[in-house]
């Protein structure tokens, strides 16, 4: 599965960083982290002026535990965003030990972990940080992507939820994404399309949403449905592969061995040394 979209902070006399959250978990490829927009530069350059406020922070003895724990957060969550999250992780763990009551950095914490893969950890710190906070909507939505990562559908269905019953929540269709891969692990596909739907009405161009739509309507044996959502989620994604393969798996059913060919010869294309790519090869070679 794939964990896709992230935000971290809460307004609450806290200079803004970002509000770290995870959003769709997708089926049929491996976890990696993806991120919204920040408000944080990136680059090298914002990560040493960070170390230079720490080392600042660390000559002024005057510092409060909360204002250098801010520094942490924000290095930590640079580097998250530079795709280097061990060493997020460091900077985070010190930001927790100056504050450890604040739940975003509690949060920001869990994203880590799961960026590292440690999704046990992550459910942990997701769960301190709605403890802290139990309107932290982000939090929530987190919470049920850690947890089907972990294989558990049906537990990660009741923060998802909550996530959605949150009137403030900036960022709905990450939820009703997350219950559709919920619903398509738990093989009720009239559910999965439900929320599928539900995510590409609030965000039109969507991606994964329709990719998500393609196949429930496949599971469910409707193809022509699916492969027109399939080409929704190319239109919006012309280089997603994985959409190419599933799209050409469908042509395959429907015995449009000419598309197939297209799809899979697509996915070569554009990733050649892929384990999708082999899986490609195979197919073509079976439809000669």
């Amino acid at each position: 599965m794939k964990v896709v979209g992230i935000r971290s902070h809460r307004a609450a006399g806290i200079p803004c960083i970002v509000n770290q959250e995870i959003g769709p978990v997708f089926m049929n490829s491996t976890g990696c982290i993806t991120r919204r927009p920040s408000t944080i530069p990136r680059g090298k350059g914002l990560v040493i002026s960070l170390l230079a406020l720490i080392l600042s922070a660390a000559c002024t003895a005057a510092v409060k535990p909360q204002e250098t724990a801010l520094i942490h957060l924000r290095l930590g969550e640079s580097l998250l965003q530079e795709g280097r999250p061990t060493q997020a992780l460091a900077e985070l763990i010190k930001a927790n030990d100056q504050d450890p009551n604040n739940p975003v950095i509690r949060n920001t914490l869990g994203v880590a972990y799961l960026a590292k893969g440690m999704v046990r950890q992550a459910v942990y710190q997701f769960e301190k940080a709605l403890e802290l906070d139990p309107e932290y909507a982000e939090a929530y939505n987190n919470l049920g992507a850690a947890l089907l990562r972990d294989g558990r559908a049906q537990e990660a269905v009741t923060p998802l939820t909550k996530a959605l019953s949150r009137p403030t929540y900036a960022t709905p269709h990450f939820a009703y994404f997350n219950l559709g891969q919920a619903y398509f692990a738990l093989k009720d596909y009239e559910k999965a399309r439900h929320y599928y739907e539900e995510a590409v009405k609030l965000s039109p161009s969507y991606s994964l949403a329709y990719h998500g739509l393609g196949l429930a309507w496949k599971a469910s044996g409707n193809l022509k449905e699916a492969a027109e959502a399939l080409k929704k989620a190319l239109e919006h994604a012309p280089k997603f592969a994985q959409a190419h393969f599933d799209l050409g798996e469908v042509f395959v059913d429907m015995n449009q061995t000419s598309l197939a060919r297209l799809a899979f010869q697509e996915v070569l294309h554009l990733a050649p040394e892929s384990d999708l790519a082999k899986k490609a090869r195979e197919r073509l070679n079976e439809l000669k």
